[in-house]
Order: C-alpha cells, then structure tokens, then sequence
C-alpha cells in the first residue's frame, strides 16, 4: 500500500465540499470505469490532504503535487502508539417505514433534550461523551484498548454537499489519543481499511504512530 500527502498546486483548483474532493481524488485511481474505491483520504486542509491507497496515485492531469512512499505498517501486541481518526461516528436504527437508517451521534444525543424544551449540553461537550462512546465500543473490532482518560474529540463538524440537485449533510469527529494494541492482526486491518461509514467522503482512515 502507500500513503500520499497531496497538494494542490493552485488555490484556484480548492473544492467547493468534500465531494468534490472525492470526485478529484477517483482520478488518481480511476483508471477504469469498473474500478472499485480502493482508497482512504482525510483532507488536512483546504489544499492539502493525505490518502491511503492500495495502488499509487497517477496525477494525469497535473493538478496536485505528491509525496508518496509505501506503506507497510508492523505491529504487535502491546504497542503503544498514538492514534488520531476523522469518522462519520452514527448510531443505527429502524425508521417509520422500518427501515435501518444512520443517525449522526452528536444530534442524536440532542434529541430527548429538545423534544422536551430543554436546552442540549453543547455540542463540544456531546460529541467527547457520546462520541468518545462510539469509538470504545469499536475497539474490540479495531484490535486497540484505548487509554480512556486521553481520548479526545477535537472537533465536531457538519459536513454538507450538494449531489444529484439534493443537498446531503453528515457529521465527523476528530478523535486523538493513546491506545495498546491488543490484537495485531485486527489493528492492522483498521489501519489499512479504515473506521465506520462515509470512507468514500474523507472519513475512516485512522493514523497511528508508536508512542
């Protein structure tokens, strides 16, 4: 696999929303109609972005400068290392036509205050409980045992686009901090195929370096 830091060389070229990042991102990998996302993206900011692929990037059209090196993680249980993660954190449940659906964590805990005229806690406090939440009850999945105390939620964002004339929105949280691999095998597979839902929309690619 590699991992890419990809700059835009003009400012001219920044995305509009992160589906247009998305789209610009296929054409670095598209290189048929067929191809399925093979890839994972988090965009650092508005010209700069880094990218986990299973092929390297092929810049036909010059927009981006790139750096790219491979990418072969080694792990074992007991590492320490420290982790950072933008995911789509949703709880799921059936709607009124008893169908499963995606609800954001942060607007979902919102709910019971509001329906009864309360004023919510505020999002930033939210987002560190029930989103700090979310991530422990996936760290069995992930192969990691999160320190508690030094897990962090350093942003709440709702995200929006416009796609096929519809507008479509969905919420990210940045979570850092340390974590003890407890299982090597599953703590890879997290690290190369990423965390939760909305990968195809910049979220999901989990970095980790040793402590």
């Amino acid at each position: 696999m590699f991992l890419s830091k990809l700059i835009l060389r003009s400012k001219e070229a920044i995305f509009k929303n992160i589906y247009d990042a998305h789209q610009a991102l296929w054409d670095l990998f598209g290189d048929r109609p067929d191809r399925e996302r093979d890839f994972l993206f988090r965009e650092i900011d508005s010209v700069t972005y880094l990218c986990l692929s299973a092929r390297e990037p092929v810049d036909s059209r010059g927009v981006w400068r790139m750096a790219v090196k491979p990418y072969a993680p080694r792990l074992a249980t007991g590492d320490r290392l420290y982790v950072s993660l933008r995911a789509n954190a949703v709880v799921k449940r059936k709607g009124p036509d008893g169908r499963q659906q995606r609800f954001d964590v942060v607007q979902d805990a919102r709910k019971p205050y509001t329906d009864h005229g309360e004023k919510p806690p505020s999002r930033a406090t939210l987002a560190q409980s029930v989103g700090t939440k979310w991530l422990i009850a996936r760290q069995d999945a992930m192969g990691l045992c999160f320190e508690d105390q030094s897990l962090v939620v350093e942003s709440y964002t709702v995200r929006q686009y416009w796609r096929g004339g519809n507008k479509a929105r969905f919420g990210t949280l940045d979570f850092a901090g340390f974590a003890e691999v407890c299982d090597a095998d599953k703590a890879l597979a997290a690290l190369c195929k990423g965390v939760g839902p909305a990968k195809g929309f910049g979220c999901g690619l989990l970095l980790a370096r040793r402590a």
